[in-house]
């Protein structure tokens, strides 16, 4: 118990440190800012809130704001909860400089969530999970907020089965396309990556540390679901999502075309399973 409590702390502290680095470019640098994303989790912002005649969400992991700047509007009450000061200062003043007066933020860990249980329509915890040493105390959190038929959704964590396809690939590169080796490098390399953003001013074991679940792997379909089939979710939907060089389609040719490819590669799943770098999670209470 003791080793776990040490490992959390660790962890935590990696993420703080981690994350205070990436605040000021982090709107800028991360994925989930590209605005064929921001449609889409709009979209299904909206749909939670329809499905759950919902009032209330709670942004698990919130950062700078990304769900809670999709979502302000669209609930009367959103509550972002984030470890680290830096990214919660940077979404306070955006919150602030819009006027929006229904964002509340508060620094507290995703696994001893300060609100009374039941109290949440719905909980989302975007690109945030594997950030943690251990799911199941977050679960269980999320599940004790919820209300009955409150909806969990996660999105943008790492897919276990892409990461196992980079890291087979060879490292010197040799073989393979330049995309596929830039790709190999931004998942093997991931501690290089960061620090071209940052400026070097992260050492590797704190960015490994903080990119937990990352560095150990991804997620597995199965594992995932069992923890929150363990803490009382219902109706589990596991996706695999963003296909590889997916927003370079969308780019260079039109939605219509990578919708098209995604559908033709979700028709060959779990073949075509290592193809998608990320996924997505829903779950019911």
């Amino acid at each position: 118990m003791e080793d776990k409590q040490n490992n959390r702390t660790i962890v935590q502290k990696a993420n703080i440190l981690y994350h205070s680095k990436l605040a000021e470019t982090y709107d800028q640098t991360q994925p989930q800012f590209s605005p064929e994303n921001v449609i889409q989790v709009r979209s299904r912002i909206e749909n939670f809130a329809k499905i759950t005649n919902g009032k209330r969400l709670l942004d698990v992991g919130c950062g700078t704001g990304f769900i809670s700047s999709l979502s302000h509007s669209i609930f009367e009450e959103v509550h972002g909860v984030d470890i680290t000061p830096a990214m919660l200062d940077i979404a306070s003043s955006k919150f602030k400089k819009q006027c929006v007066k229904n964002v509340t933020l508060k620094q507290a860990s995703s696994d001893d969530l300060p609100f009374t249980d039941k109290y949440f329509n719905v909980a989302v915890a975007y690109g945030f999970l594997h950030h943690l040493p251990s799911l199941f105390s977050t679960f269980n959190e999320v599940y004790r907020v919820l209300k009955s038929g409150g909806i969990f959704y996660s999105d943008l964590d790492p897919n276990y089965y892409f990461w196992e396809s980079m890291n087979s690939l060879p490292e010197d590169g040799k073989n393979i396309s330049k995309l596929l080796e830039i790709e190999r490098k931004s998942v093997c390399n991931m501690a290089e990556e960061v620090q071209n953003v940052v400026g070097k001013r992260l050492d590797d074991d704190t960015i490994e540390i903080a990119e937990y679940l990352k560095t150990q792997g991804g997620f597995k379909e199965d594992c995932i679901k069992d923890l929150l089939i363990e803490v009382g979710f219902k109706d589990i939907q596991y996706e695999y999502t963003w296909y590889w060089q997916q927003g370079k389609v969308i780019k260079d040719l039109s939605l219509d075309i990578a919708n098209y490819f995604e559908n033709h590669l979700r028709s060959a799943l779990p073949v075509t399973r290592g193809f998608f770098k990320y996924v997505r999670i829903v779950a019911i209470k």
